[in-house]
């Protein structure tokens, strides 16, 4: 397990970049994008290896999840989404139709 329950979220994200999770993925049409690279993936490419859900300390309602990615090119890397009541769901949904997989 990278994700730590008792880190924060800069904390964690940099624990997983110490396990080779350097791409930072975004979500845009049913597809993951690795910022900074011409790498696009899609749903079949990748696998959710762990997440990891973080209340903001003053405000609850500032609340966002930490996804842990793999894709089948060996790439690794991180998506993040809002939480509550600032979800989006069409990330969600994307991240829970993808397969799980141990490291």
């Amino acid at each position: 397990m990278i994700l730590s329950q008792k880190n924060t979220f800069s904390l964690d994200i940099t624990a997983a970049k110490k396990k080779w999770f350097l791409l930072d993925f975004f979500y845009k049409d049913f597809k993951l994008y690795a910022r900074n690279s011409q790498k696009v993936f899609e749903k079949t490419d990748c696998r959710l290896v762990e997440s990891r859900r973080y209340e903001g300390m003053s405000d609850p309602s500032d609340s966002s999840i930490l996804f842990l990615i793999t894709c089948n090119n060996s790439s690794k890397g991180c998506l993040s989404s809002g939480y509550g009541i600032y979800v989006e769901t069409d990330v969600i949904d994307f991240i829970l139709s993808l397969k799980r997989t141990d490291l």
